[in-house]
């Protein structure tokens, strides 16, 4: 793996396990800015981060592996997306990191299916990828809102209890009105 994914990746992972321990400053923004980088490096410059490889060069690629390494970038940029979403509990956060883990079902498959045929650098580094970023997903996927709303929030049981409220009933107004007073005396007690 690039030195600047893994920083990248092991640092959003980092400082998501860190927000639900301690609250710092910035954390949803940092958690975003990591996250969209490294999202942004998967989608646009998948060829050359995945097919870093000093034995292939990339005249020899075939054009089914060059797609492949394309679609593999997108939908891991997908799942990143995901996490970032779900994570912050922003809407739609569940369905996204759904789509890019059931996205990676099929690479995964291949991956592992060419590896047994080939004992290539090249798999080698995409299936240590893919479990990784698989395995926090996953992870994360299953992790239920109202579980990260109180890891993230414990110390407003006040805002938690308006929060679970409103997620039960989306479309009340005065349940929203009342979570947005609880968070904003949430900041201001900060």
């Amino acid at each position: 793996m690039n030195k600047i994914e893994k920083i990248l990746g092991f640092g959003l992972i980092f400082l998501m396990i860190l927000s639900l321990i301690i609250d710092y400053p910035y954390s949803a923004l940092l958690i975003t800015i990591f996250a969209f980088v490294l999202s942004l490096i998967y989608c646009f410059l998948s060829f050359k981060l995945l097919n870093i490889n000093k034995k292939d060069s990339t005249e020899k690629t075939s054009s089914l592996r060059n797609t492949g390494i394309i679609l593999t970038g997108i939908t891991l940029s997908l799942v990143v997306i995901g996490f970032l979403f779900k994570f912050l509990r922003w809407p739609n956060g569940g369905y996204i990191l759904m789509n890019g883990l059931l996205g990676l079902i099929p690479i995964l498959i291949i991956t592992i299916f060419k590896l047994s045929k080939v004992n290539s650098e090249f798999y080698k580094n995409m299936l240590i990828r893919i479990l990784i970023i698989g395995f926090f997903g996953t992870l994360l996927l299953f992790t239920k809102s109202e579980t990260l709303l109180e890891m993230q929030c414990r110390n407003f049981p006040e805002y938690i209890e308006a929060e679970k409220n409103l997620m039960q009933d989306p479309t009340n107004k005065e349940l929203e009105r009342i979570a947005n007073e609880e968070r904003k005396k949430m900041h201001q007690s900060e």
